[in-house]
């Protein structure tokens, strides 16, 4: 899990991100040892929007994920680019 201490994250009006796979336990029983490479499939595509659009991770637990964003703008492109990846991934 990932922490953030409080003096990273952006102040003034922010953004929060909040996200966590629907049906991920059915998901878990039908790929068995498979979903951990899932998984680490969709972290790193979340991860990688959230770098480019200036997201502060504050935290991740199993498939879920917190993150601010200084402004909504770019919390919406990040979310419009994570849907986008996981659409494009060859799952």
């Amino acid at each position: 899990m990932a922490s953030t201490a409080l003096s990273t994250l952006p102040t003034g009006t922010i953004t929060f991100y909040f996200s966590d796979i629907e049906g991920s336990t059915r998901m878990l029983e039908a790929l068995g040892d498979r979903y951990p490479d899932v998984l680490d499939r969709h972290r790193a595509i979340v991860r990688r929007a959230f770098a480019a659009h200036g997201a502060v991770e504050v935290s991740t637990q199993g498939d879920s994920f917190f993150a601010v964003f200084p402004r909504a703008a770019q919390a919406v492109a990040a979310t419009v680019a994570i849907q986008r990846g996981l659409a494009a991934e060859p799952w």
